[in-house]
């Protein structure tokens, strides 16, 4: 069993929910969360909150239990999102070994 985490921004949602149930997940659970990035340095100007040394962000954290096939399906389908995207944003994905767990109903 693996633990499957995906950190996005919440405009992203449905977006995620989709790759998620194109992995085969059919439960998921969600977070919302603030991220924070300290000196962001930007090719662009950005006039709101230019001069400010943190960038806060509306994030999302989903997780879920999967299976080692889902997982890996999850990664793919968050790289290729990430290439595909237009958004300077990606998704991030995580996994991490189960090593045990009780009765899941």
């Amino acid at each position: 069993m693996k633990l499957t985490i995906i950190l996005s921004i919440k405009e992203s949602h449905d977006q995620v929910a989709q790759l998620l149930d194109q992995a085969g997940v059919k439960r998921f659970s969600t977070i919302d969360i603030t991220g924070f990035k300290k000196n962001k340095s930007s090719q662009l100007l950005n006039w709101f909150g230019e001069n400010s040394g943190n960038a806060k962000t509306n994030s999302i954290l989903f997780f879920c239990f999967t299976t080692e096939e889902e997982s890996s399906l999850v990664i793919e389908k968050v790289n290729q999102c990430n290439l595909d995207s237009e958004f300077s944003f990606p998704a991030h994905a995580f996994v991490i070994d189960v090593e045990k767990n009780s009765i899941l109903l």
